[in-house]
C-alpha cells in the first residue's frame, strides 16, 4: 500500500471556506489544526467565485464556482459534480447548507463515517425553506454524529430531536495569542488615551451593530472601534456622520489577522451586540477573553451565553436595547475593579473551557473510523 492509501482521508463539506472569514471558516481552520496528524489526509469542498482550488497548510481546497445565490445558498453545478467525485473516509457537513444537503442525495458521495456540524438552525429563510423539511431531517438521520458547539444548541434547536447521536464540544482556540507591544501603544497613543471598546464583525443586520453605535451617544470619554465590512457599512458610516459621532466611533474596515490581537489587548471592553440566534457561539468572544477583556454581549439563548456567561466574566444585556448597552458600558468603564476582575475571570475560563490543547483528543476522536 502507498502512503496515501494508509491514511484515514477526511472530507469538508462547506458553502465557504479558507481564506473567506467567518466564524464556520475559522472553525474548519481550526479543526484541521487541531487534529493534524501524519497518518490524515484533509481535504476541502466548498465554492468561491474568486479564489482557484489550492493546497495551504497541508489542506487541498476544491472551491466551486456557482451560479448564483438563493436564500443563503450558493447553487452550483460544479460542487454537484466534485460532491459525485468524493470517495472519502469521513465526511463532514457544515450546516446550514441546505443544497449540500439536496446534493448529498443527489451525487451520493462514498464515504464511511458521516458527521454533521450543526453550526446553527435555518435563520431568516424558514417559510422558503419549509418544502425542504423533510429531506433536511432524513439527512441528519443519515449521520452518524451530530457535533453541537454548545449546551444551549443541544437544548434549543431542531438537533433536541437528535440527542441520541449528538456530541457537545465546543469551538475552540489557541490560548497563546501574542501581540506586538509597540502597535498596542501606538492603537492607544492614536485614541488619546481614552478607554477602547472594541467590536468586530460583518455588518450585517443580526449582528446589531447599529444599537452599539448608537449606545455611544451615552457614553463619556471613551471610543468605539468597529471592525469588519459588510452591505450596511455605508448605513453606519451616514449615522455617525448625521448624528456628530465622528469623534467617538471609528470604523476600522477589515482588519488584518496579524493585527487582531494588538486591537483585543489595546482595547478596555469588547462588545458583541448580535441581535437574533443567528449568533450561535462568536469565537470572537474568546479571542478578547484571552485577553483578559471583559464582554458585553446580548441574551441569545445561544451558545454566546456559554462563551461568557453574565457577571462572571462580563455583563448580559437584552438585544436591540441601545440604552441597556450604553449602561453596561459605562458601568465598566466607571468601574476599574470590577472591568478587571471580569477580565482576569474571562481568560481563566477561555483556558479552562476552550483551550485546544484540553478539547484536542476530542476533536481527533471524531476524526477516526
Amino acid at each position: 500500500m502507498t502512503d496515501i492509501e494508509n491514511k484515514i482521508k477526511i472530507t469538508h463539506i462547506s458553502r465557504y471556506a479558507y481564506p473567506k472569514s467567518g466564524g464556520i471558516e475559522s472553525f474548519i481552520n481550526m479543526f484541521n489544526t487541531c487534529i493534524k496528524a501524519d497518518n490524515l489526509n484533509i481535504e476541502v469542498l466548498c465554492c468561491s467565485n474568486s479564489e482557484k482550488s489550492s493546497v495551504a497548510n497541508g489542506v487541498k481546497y476544491t472551491r466551486c464556482k456557482y451560479l448564483f445565490e438563493f436564500a443563503s445558498n450558493n447553487i452550483s453545478t460544479q460542487f454537484l459534480y466534485e460532491l459525485h467525485k468524493v470517495n472519502t473516509d469521513i465526511i463532514i457537513y457544515h450546516m446550514p447548507f441546505i443544497f449540500a444537503v439536496i446534493s448529498h442525495f443527489i451525487a451520493r458521495p462514498k464515504y464511511k463515517k458521516m458527521i454533521v456540524c450543526y453550526h446553527s438552525d435555518i435563520i431568516g429563510y424558514d417559510r422558503i425553506m419549509k418544502p425542504f423539511w423533510k429531506i433536511y431531517n432524513l439527512f441528519l438521520k443519515k449521520s452518524d454524529i451530530i457535533h453541537v458547539q454548545s449546551p444551549q444548541m443541544l437544548e434549543n434547536s431542531l438537533i433536541k430531536n437528535f440527542k441520541h447521536k449528538s456530541i457537545m464540544i465546543p469551538y475552540l482556540t489557541d490560548t497563546n495569542c501574542t501581540y506586538n507591544s509597540d502597535n498596542v501603544l501606538k492603537i492607544r497613543n492614536k485614541y488619546q488615551n481614552k478607554k477602547i471598546i472594541f467590536s468586530l464583525g460583518r455588518h450585517v443586520k443580526y449582528k446589531g451593530f447599529i444599537h452599539l453605535i448608537k449606545a455611544m451617544k451615552q457614553v463619556e470619554d471613551a471610543v468605539l472601534l468597529l471592525g469588519g465590512i459588510g452591505y450596511l457599512s455605508n448605513d453606519f458610516k451616514k449615522y455617525i456622520e448625521e448624528n456628530q459621532l465622528n469623534d467617538k466611533v471609528f470604523m476600522l474596515g477589515n482588519i488584518p489577522e496579524e493585527k487582531l490581537n494588538d486591537y483585543y489587548e489595546a482595547c478596555d471592553i469588547f462588545v458583541l451586540s448580535s441581535v437574533t440566534c443567528a449568533e450561535t457561539f462568536a469565537v470572537v468572544q474568546l479571542e478578547a477573553m484571552l485577553h483578559s477583556k471583559p464582554i458585553i454581549n446580548t441574551n441569545l439563548g445561544t451558545g454566546v451565553n456559554y462563551v461568557s456567561i453574565d457577571e462572571e466574566t462580563g455583563l448580559t444585556v437584552e438585544a436591540k436595547n441601545s440604552e441597556e448597552l450604553a449602561k453596561a458600558i459605562n458601568k465598566l468603564l466607571n468601574d476599574d475593579i470590577l472591568r478587571k476582575n471580569l477580565g482576569n475571570n474571562a481568560r481563566i475560563r477561555a483556558k479552562n473551557f476552550f483551550d485546544i490543547e484540553k478539547l484536542k483528543n476530542k476533536y481527533m476522536a471524531l476524526a477516526q473510523i
